[in-house]
């Protein structure tokens, strides 16, 4: 069966850009806390491994309580606008327009409206009325690969395929200094990625795909979690989570390599998703990966935060920018998230 490859790899985020410091500091002044919390506070953003993110509200949004309503209402507008921008660029640098494009799918886990994003795009973008257009949604970190997944299917025969992923996690903050709270406020942030796929390899550049593997741990469904509120998505992530995965991932990322007559001394490259500087921290210990094959995950998470599914994306780009794969390299892309689920990509250049 042939490989679907990557076409193109697009990445953007919203124009304000803000210190860790800054966030923490708006975000204590918001709830007017004692000196000795604000302090406990800073500790719990410090150790987060962010230094800046991007954030699409408007500085002073929070300084009233705001509405799940109030939020969504800025959710598609603005989805819209860098979503835009994004898949405008990928098919800039690719060589394509959107009338080419035979499927398009959309993965979001912060925003909803019908008719949704993916139809706003597609007559925002005049792609062709006979698009396919598919939507996954609430998905969360590991987003992305159930999109990659169905497009993958779809550019073996030989449709070319459009994944965006884009979340507006901003939207969501919680003024609440409970410490679950704080690390969730510590971590999200704004971006958006779009991928091209189609069956013939026209870049030396980017991988094709060979495999992939999904684990779901049915016991854990309260170890993270993105709640529906009457203010927002409450965002809660299990202190246990790094415990949890770094028990599992070992064996799952061994099966996905020995399926395919590898071992992991074998990959080169590694991308983590960085939910949290633990998380990746725990894999690589558990995985034997050194300090350079995780350099990607971890300057992400300082550069930009946690952008849930969008955020692998990044971590793609990266390490196609700073290891530069040479063809025959494999790598292998990891996300976590609700679930407890991992995924994994096997990749080749």
């Amino acid at each position: 069966m042939n490989s679907p490859h990557f076409l193109a790899l697009s990445t953007g985020v919203p124009g304000p850009r803000y210190t860790q410091q800054e966030i923490c500091q708006q975000f204590a002044a918001y709830q007017q806390v004692p000196e000795r919390r604000a302090r406990a506070m800073q500790a719990i953003f410090e150790r987060s491994g962010v230094g800046f993110r991007h954030f699409m509200v408007p500085r002073d949004f929070y300084a009233v309580e705001r509405s799940t309503a109030e939020r969504n209402r800025l959710y598609m507008p603005e989805a819209i606008s860098l979503g835009a921008e994004v898949i405008s660029r990928l098919l800039q640098t690719s060589g394509y327009v959107p009338q080419d494009i035979d499927d398009f799918i959309v993965v979001s886990c912060t925003g909803h409206g019908t008719p949704g994003l993916d139809l706003h795009l597609a007559g925002h973008l005049q792609m062709r009325p006979d698009l396919r257009r598919a939507s996954i949604l609430g998905m969360g970190c590991y987003g992305a690969f159930p999109g990659l997944h169905r497009a993958a299917e779809t550019a073996r025969a030989d449709r070319l395929v459009l994944v965006l992923c884009i979340e507006l996690c901003s939207l969501h903050l919680q003024i609440n200094d409970m410490a679950d709270n704080v690390v969730s406020t510590a971590l999200f942030a704004d971006g958006a990625g779009a991928v091209l796929l189609g069956g013939e390899r026209q870049s030396s550049r980017l991988p094709r795909m060979i495999d992939s593997a999904t684990f779901c741990d049915y016991t854990t469904l309260d170890q993270m979690t993105f709640t529906l509120t009457d203010h927002g998505f409450q965002m809660y992530l299990s202190s246990y989570v790094p415990d949890l995965l770094s028990s599992q991932v070992r064996a799952f990322v061994d099966h996905l390599l020995e399926n395919n007559g590898l071992s992991r001394e074998r990959v080169r490259l590694w991308g983590i998703h960085p939910g949290s500087t633990k998380i990746v921290d725990y894999v690589q210990n558990q995985l034997d990966l050194t300090d350079e094959q995780v350099e990607s995950s971890h300057r992400i998470l300082y550069e930009y935060g946690n952008m849930s599914s969008v955020t692998i994306l990044f971590v793609l780009e990266d390490l196609i920018a700073c290891q530069h794969p040479e063809p025959g390299d494999y790598g292998v892309l990891l996300a976590f998230g609700p679930g407890l689920t991992m995924e994994a990509m096997l990749l080749q250049w």
